[in-house]
């Protein structure tokens, strides 16, 4: 078959279409790269675009339609599996039956589609957080995040999941959406300015871009975003330039949304998720009332000393850059790069040259919708981390949100959502305090990949492990 060739003033292929009146010649940079050279036909799909090519209905000639000869198999089965995350019987539900046991605070991945269909073409998977119901086991709330199975668009991107791109549509589009393993959406990293260009994936003409990025746990709580976009931390906030600078302070999966409209009305939409992920262990606090209050963020190693506040314990007294003094606790350092980016980085770079492991990165002390974190980037093979909350100061009831990754996975939330909700309501200083026991991080490292086993100290009710006044590991 000959194909059009679009600047020739010549019907190439025989079909009565020359140059950019020709549906081959969608994408051609001297055609702008739009659906304005296509000659008007019928609204098949009632959208209010009368062109023969139409984004959305993929309204063209039959000979045209892309494909799918060998779709990936739906992995549909005729009963559900039990509490694995997953939609086997393919009825849009996950685990309705069988057991849900879990242990509250828990994070799991999940996948609302076909099971077959997982992590192919555009779909990815969300995250279930374990829900306190009553006594000690609780039940997995619903699949958040992720991409599920949608309807077939002329983007370049197997939305549907079947293992086929823009089948059964016909499509030259000028974009190629990204799904979330694309090479421009790796490496990501907590403190560190990450650039999403949009140039990458669409190549025409632009009238404007819009860009969304989802909010985490914390964000939520802090009542701003966690990072900026383009400078600007406002939740629900529109960037509307073709290139973002994101900068996270901390880890999670990030689904973005960006939408180049082609005409005032009228655009191309990708969605897909931003992982970012920093090595070995990371924990992560916030709280409510974070303007009035100091919650602080402690973790011990076990066997290294037996009470907090002591330079056994990686808390604001001695795990900063300007003071760190601290037990060894047999991890190496970092490269500088790896917290540079953080206010102290300049501090960490003057002093050491590096950046020291464990480390208090962030430390807000009443300043405000500002998170804590503790870093171990190089974690010891076998280790077990203890993670304590106190509060330090203050007069209000506050509720306070622990997220520990490992290696980029987020493993557990504790303290939220409300289900989740942890009270604490006396403060005291290291001596006097309330703390909140929440959990052990077990860590298993081999060849430069850390996985790790959290385990609930909640109560044996399932209620958080609370007390006032004990140091005590």
């Amino acid at each position: 078959m000959i194909d059009e060739i679009c600047n020739d003033g010549v019907d190439n292929d025989g079909d009565g279409n020359i140059d950019c009146l020709d549906l081959d010649c969608l994408g051609a940079a001297n055609c702008n790269s739009n659906n304005n050279n296509n000659d008007a036909g019928t609204d098949a799909d009632a959208d209010g675009n009368i062109w023969d090519f139409d984004a959305d209905a993929g309204d063209c000639p039959p000979e045209m339609l892309s494909p799918c000869p060998s779709p990936t198999p739906t992995g549909c089965l005729s009963s559900e599996i039990a509490n694995n995350g997953l939609d086997d019987n393919c009825n849009g539900q996950i685990d309705e039956t069988g057991g849900t046991a879990c242990s509250p605070g828990a994070v799991r991945p999940c996948f609302l589609g076909p099971p077959g269909r997982r992590n192919v073409g555009a779909c990815a998977d969300g995250q279930q957080v374990c829900l306190r119901t009553s006594g000690e086991f609780g039940s997995w709330g619903p699949c958040e995040g992720g991409i599920s199975p949608s309807a077939e668009r002329c983007d370049s991107l197997d939305n549907d999941c079947n293992g086929c791109v823009d089948d059964d549509l016909c499509c030259s589009p000028p974009i190629e959406c990204p799904d979330s393993n694309h090479p421009t959406l790796q490496g990501a990293q907590p403190f560190t300015d990450f650039v999403i260009d949009g140039a990458n994936y669409y190549h025409g003409t632009a009238v404007r871009w819009e860009w969304t990025v989802s909010s985490g746990p914390c964000d939520n709580v802090l009542g701003v975003n966690s990072y900026t976009v383009n400078g600007n931390d406002t939740i629900g906030y529109v960037a509307t330039t073709q290139a973002i600078t994101t900068r996270f302070n901390l880890s999670g999966e990030y689904t973005i949304t960006m939408r180049v409209y082609y005409n005032q009305t009228e655009y191309y939409e990708c969605i897909f998720i931003l992982r970012v992920a920093g090595p070995g262990v990371r924990v992560e606090l916030c709280w409510d009332t974070n303007s009035s209050t100091d919650i602080d963020l402690h973790m011990m190693k076990q066997g290294l000393g037996t009470n907090y506040c002591t330079t056994s314990d990686c808390y604001y007294g001695n795990c900063k850059a300007y003071n760190w003094n601290h037990a060894d606790w047999g991890s190496t350092d970092s490269p500088i790069d790896a917290c540079i980016g953080t206010d102290a980085g300049s501090t960490w770079q003057s002093t050491y040259g590096a950046c020291k492991n464990p480390r208090l990165d962030i430390d807000n002390i009443a300043d405000g919708p500002i998170p804590e974190n503790i870093n171990v980037d190089t974690p010891t093979n076998g280790s077990t981390y203890r993670v304590r909350v106190n509060f330090y100061s203050g007069s209000a009831v506050t509720h306070p949100v622990v997220n520990i990754y490992c290696d980029g996975a987020r493993l557990a939330t504790f303290g939220y959502p409300n289900a989740n909700q942890v009270t604490m309501t006396t403060s005291g200083g290291c001596t006097g305090a309330q703390y909140w026991r929440v959990a052990d991080i077990l860590t298993a490292v081999s060849g430069g990949t850390t996985n790790c086993t959290v385990t609930s100290l909640a109560n044996s009710d399932g209620t958080p492990n609370l007390t006032i006044g004990s140091s005590a590991y």
